[in-house]
């Protein structure tokens, strides 16, 4: 049975998706998580290391690697090892990069 109203249009994505917009779309997947947000959120203010980042989210430590490998593997943040801890900054330019790749795959 098909719930869709009569007046919904359905339309074909092909004629303006490319391999471009598939690459914008696998970048712009990384920000799926909440809490990639707001780690990115967080490093505004500056630079922290991964126990500062888990107390502010209070979240496992290792959840808070995985995130931050994410971050770090889509060119978002970027690591800095200082005696045994990691600190974790921004990296502004890409995520200008992001910002534009989300508002070119959903602007009209």
């Amino acid at each position: 049975m098909d719930e869709r109203s009569p007046d919904c249009e359905v339309r074909n994505i092909g004629t303006d998706w490319n391999s471009a917009c598939e690459e914008q779309a696998k970048f712009v997947s990384v920000l799926v998580g909440l809490q990639r947000i707001k780690i990115l959120r967080l490093l505004r203010g500056g630079e922290q290391c991964v126990c500062e980042i888990e107390r502010s989210l209070g979240i496992p430590q290792n959840l808070v690697s995985h995130h931050l490998r994410v971050l770090r593997e889509a060119g978002l943040v970027s690591a800095q090892r200082e005696g045994q801890f990691v600190h974790y900054s921004r990296v502004e330019d890409r995520i200008h990069q992001l910002m534009l790749a989300m508002e070119g795959l959903l602007s009209n």
